[in-house]
């Protein structure tokens, strides 16, 4: 099956699914931006995954002609050139920088994830130590995958060595660090992805309100079942185009997956309501320049933003409540600005 993916075809992939990921951001700024007037730090986490995104698949375009050839050379279908051949070089280069572009767009998802869940949650100091725990292991394990990637052909010297890193000794450390890298990324996916499910518990919802949130924070378990697979593929000598088509999998759909939370406002009648609401305001406040008007879009403008978490709860059709009973009921999300 995978032996029927051309390189060509492997590159229009990755760069539809690409195009697919920036599409969803700029979807999710808009979102952002129409609901809260403004952009968090977790907007900030998610651009950069994305911009190291459209670098690592520049990279990848450019490395899969060499990963192409090599595989054709290790299979014996094609005749090795001599050891001096800036092939080896060149391949070894690429590599390099595929793995470190790949460790930074998951682990800058991952951030965005982490971010968003704080700025939502703040409120519980229990879910607090919890978040810093998570964010412990996450930095942790991003900087043991980024150290142990020079160190693939043994000493970092080696490290453009094709003879060296084709050792049998190498191989076999090789195969030893995609094992750890696979079980260090699924580890912090599950971390990061279960980490909100004990606040959605304890949320005053309905049962179906609760399994779409639930089904919200959960969709980073696609992106470590990608990395399962590119791993297994790539213990049992899968061929070049196995490894290339679930690396790109893994890596753009973790950027998608980074944006769609914010577009749950737009699967409810009120989410939607809510943002037309917004937008006629700032339409209205642009337009009026009047005294009167002023004071008008003052009065609108407090009226908007006035702290509440009622947005929220109304995103995904929950019981309309009033503020004022709101606020004896210190287990809700305290947030307006990202709620809605």
């Amino acid at each position: 099956m995978y032996n029927s993916i051309s390189v060509e075809g492997l590159n229009a992939l990755l760069w539809t699914l690409t195009a697919v990921a920036i599409l969803l951001s700029v979807g999710r700024y808009a979102i952002r931006y129409a609901t809260a007037g403004r952009f968090y730090l977790d907007d900030a986490s998610h651009l950069l995954s994305i911009l190291l995104l459209i670098g690592l698949a520049s990279a990848y375009t450019t490395g899969f002609p060499y990963s192409a050839r090599i595989s054709r050379i290790s299979a014996g279908v094609e005749e090795a050139p001599p050891p001096t051949d800036p092939l080896y070089h060149k391949y070894l280069q690429l590599r390099l920088t595929v793995t470190l572009l790949v460790f930074m767009v998951l682990w800058s998802v991952k951030a965005t994830f982490l971010i968003f869940y704080r700025l939502l949650f703040d409120v519980s100091k229990t879910f607090v130590r919890l978040w810093w725990a998570a964010v412990a292991l996450t930095f942790a394990t991003f900087w043991v995958c980024i150290g142990s990637t020079f160190t693939l052909c043994g000493s970092a010297s080696d490290l453009y060595d094709f003879e060296k890193c084709s050792s049998s000794q190498s191989l076999h450390d090789i195969r030893a660090t995609y094992k750890y890298w696979c079980a260090l990324n699924v580890a912090t996916d599950f971390v990061v992805m279960i980490l909100p499910l004990f606040m959605i518990y304890g949320l005053q919802l309905r049962d179906s309100q609760k399994a779409i949130l639930a089904g919200v924070f959960s969709l980073g378990f696609v992106v470590a079942i990608f990395d399962i697979l590119r791993t297994v593929e790539s213990l049992q000598d899968g061929t070049f185009s196995g490894v290339a088509l679930w690396s790109s999998l893994e890596v753009t759909v973790a950027a998608i997956v980074a944006s769609l939370p914010l577009y749950r406002v737009l699967l409810t009648t009120k989410g939607r309501k809510n943002i037309m609401s917004r937008l006629s305001i700032e339409r209205y406040k642009g337009t009026d320049a009047s005294p009167r008007g002023s004071i008008e879009r003052g009065f609108l403008e407090t009226k908007a933003t006035k702290p509440s978490v009622r947005t929220f709860r109304d995103d995904l059709e929950t019981q309309d409540t009033e503020y004022s009973k709101y606020k004896e009921a210190p287990h809700h999300l305290p947030l307006d600005h990202l709620s809605n």
